[in-house]
């Protein structure tokens, strides 16, 4: 089952009120936290360097789509999620 995963920064107040548009809309995501050290090495290798960024990972975390930085509307990516999950089948 493939589903969305944000990828947030603290200091980033898009972030937070992208998130919190997310939340209240009761929007069902993964967060993957920029912060963190240990996740330095695959930022870099997705070519991260504005955030938000959301991706579209299946059930191991490989992502499947990513989406430029900026926020996007709940429907564009669950339109997005039925077009990979469509493709996989075939």
């Amino acid at each position: 089952m493939l589903k969305a995963r944000v990828i947030k920064s603290e200091g980033c107040h898009i972030c937070k009120s992208y998130l919190k548009i997310l939340s209240k809309q009761g929007y069902d995501y993964l967060i993957y936290d920029a912060d963190v050290k240990e996740n330095q090495k695959e930022l870099d290798g997705w070519k991260i360097t504005q955030m938000p960024v959301v991706q579209i990972v299946d059930e191991l975390g490989k992502v499947c789509y990513q989406y430029p930085a900026g926020r996007h509307s709940t429907r564009l990516i669950d339109e997005k999620i039925k077009q990979l999950s469509k493709e996989s089948k075939t």
